[in-house]
């Protein structure tokens, strides 16, 4: 099929690559399976009980069996049994009972979490240096490797061990997975980026591979195939030109423009060195001495903490939102892809819909719905139809402001230091995600508790990003702090937007554009993936 040329086909790319990489990252939904036990039990002598606990053997045996067999027949019984048996899905919980061991406040997710939160500490760091690709490369590779050999070696010992590596393929994908595509997609395309290729499409594939094979090892291998799929789709792209040019490595980024070119069917025209020289480097300290470059930082960490917390507490905890565990699981997916998709086709059309907008929105639709839990909890309703849809907004909401934690750390933070920046505010995320998963004690002693927790966050943390949050919609990552750190910024930016005056033009819509000649109809261009050039939108625009 002959294709017409178009920007498009790298944003397809793009996003086809960050949804397998957020389909890598659900392995921190996963263990909501890894971790699963049923309400009841019945051992090998039919005496069934309610679990107190995770442990099978936490029973009290003066207590009489759920099934009797003098209330029916033993048709009745038998059934009895088998429904109060019933397996959903047989866990790695289940298999080695870690939560009944010394490891009882040391599960499994905790243990992921921390895997996520010491590679963070690295990874930032090392893709600044580096480059996005080849640490994003080596970071997906360590984890899904580790994703195999945790199933595959029948140890605790070993389960845990790979298990902490996983995290680090997690936060590769998380981190620099997010910085490298949101430096390479279309800058009017980067808030789709993270609302068509979503966490809850991940998350709905994520409980299919569970119902599908109900069995933790092999969900674990069929998961590490799927999440394999990244090397193809990212082996075939080039390094992120922004960062190339940030570096003053000139050459290289012509090449990786030249490399996109091709992909998108174009022809490409070579990007002044002149616009890629006057960006100034911008370092850690020259972020944290700029008053307003400080402040979104401050305030992006005190997000990603809140919210990372809030957001587990909730998905945690939500595995008896219904009586199969499917259910829940799969319409808490389905709710927030559709509540995402609905904002990714409404934010190009309506400027007001900035990222301060989408999160006060959906913060305050989960602390309503954090309310209703509560009430829903102190008059005995958890078992309502209501109950059920109050939970799933409560989740689905609160996940949605995940968005505007990613997108402004890409749109507010320096190039320099923007995978940094992200590995830290994903550091304030692990946190708060420790945090959250140390409370599931309370989900047996004190349930309204862990929606108190929320409540109480939730409310401090709209209250401040209401006042201290910028608004940075349709940023360009290029400029982002040139103009805060440089008393010529604003003739940095004169410069990148001007070319040869007789028939070149620098595209500035986006991140990266190179000049491109003449129109946009003559084919050619010489962008890294942010050009208003694609399918019927064929002229190039200077802002």
């Amino acid at each position: 099929m002959n294709l017409p040329p178009g920007q498009w086909r790298l944003d397809v790319m793009i996003m086809a690559l960050y949804q397998m990489a957020l389909f890598f990252s659900a392995q921190l939904v996963f263990v909501i399976f890894l971790e699963y036990m049923p309400k009841t039990h019945c051992n090998t002598d039919n005496y069934c009980y309610k679990l107190e606990s995770k442990c099978l053997k936490d029973y009290d045996r003066n207590k009489p069996s759920i099934c009797l067999r003098s209330n029916g027949t033993k048709a009745q019984f038998d059934e009895c049994v088998e429904d109060k048996s019933y397996l959903y899905f047989k866990s790695a919980q289940y298999d080695y009972q870690q939560d009944c061991t010394s490891l009882t406040h040391y599960s499994a997710s905790t243990n992921m979490y921390l895997g996520v939160l010491f590679a963070n500490l690295v990874l930032g760091i090392l893709a600044d240096k580096l480059g996005r690709r080849p640490i994003y490369f080596a970071s997906i590779g360590i984890g899904v490797v580790s994703l195999v050999l945790s199933a595959a070696i029948p140890s605790l010992t070993a389960f845990y061990i790979f298990r902490f590596t996983t995290g680090v393929g997690v936060a590769g994908a998380q981190i620099v997975g997010w910085s490298y595509g949101s430096e390479m997609i279309s800058a009017k395309r980067r808030f789709q980026l993270r609302t068509f290729s979503n966490w809850a499409n991940a998350r709905i594939l994520v409980v299919f591979v569970a119902f599908i094979t109900r069995e933790w090892h092999t969900a674990t291998y069929l998961c590490a195939g799927i999440s394999a799929l990244i090397f193809p789709i990212l082996w075939k792209l080039p390094e992120s030109p922004v960062f190339l040019e940030q570096k003053h490595k000139i050459e290289e980024a012509n090449e990786a423009r030249e490399q996109i070119a091709d992909l998108c069917g174009l022809e490409y025209e070579e990007k002044e060195a002149a616009a890629i020289n006057n960006l100034k480097k911008i370092t850690f300290m020259d972020m944290w001495r700029n008053q307003r470059l400080r402040t979104s930082f401050l305030v992006l960490c005190f997000m990603w903490f809140y919210v990372g917390m809030a957001t587990y507490i909730t998905d945690l905890n939500g595995a008896d939102m219904s009586k199969n565990l499917y259910v829940g699981q799969f319409l808490s997916g389905l709710l927030l892809t559709i509540s995402k998709i609905i904002f990714g086709f409404a934010e190009p059309r309506f400027e007001w819909l900035g990222r301060r907008t989408v999160f006060l929105f959906s913060q305050g639709v989960a602390i309503v719905a954090y309310i209703l839990i509560l009430i829903a909890l102190f008059t005995d309703s958890k078992e309502s139809t209501w109950y059920l849809i109050v939970y799933l907004c409560a989740y689905s909401f609160q996940a949605l402001s995940t968005e505007t934690c990613y997108l402004s750390v890409a749109e507010l933070i320096p190039t320099d230091v923007r995978v940094t920046v992200a590995a830290i505010t994903n550091i304030c995320l692990r946190l708060g995600t420790i945090l959250a998963s140390l409370t599931k004690p309370l989900k047996f002693s004190f349930e309204p508790g862990l929606f108190l927790i929320n409540l109480v966050v939730c409310c401090i943390g709209i209250t401040v990003v209401y006042f201290y949050l910028e608004e940075s919609r349709n940023a360009n990552l290029q400029d982002v702090g040139q103009e805060h750190v440089s008393s010529f910024g604003e003739e940095n930016t004169q410069a990148m937007l001007e070319g040869d005056e007789d028939s070149k033009v620098t595209i500035r819509d986006g991140d990266s554009m190179a000049a491109t000649e003449g129109s946009a109809e003559t084919g050619k261009t010489g962008m890294s993936g942010v050009s208003e050039v694609e399918g019927e939108e064929t002229k190039s625009k200077v802002e």
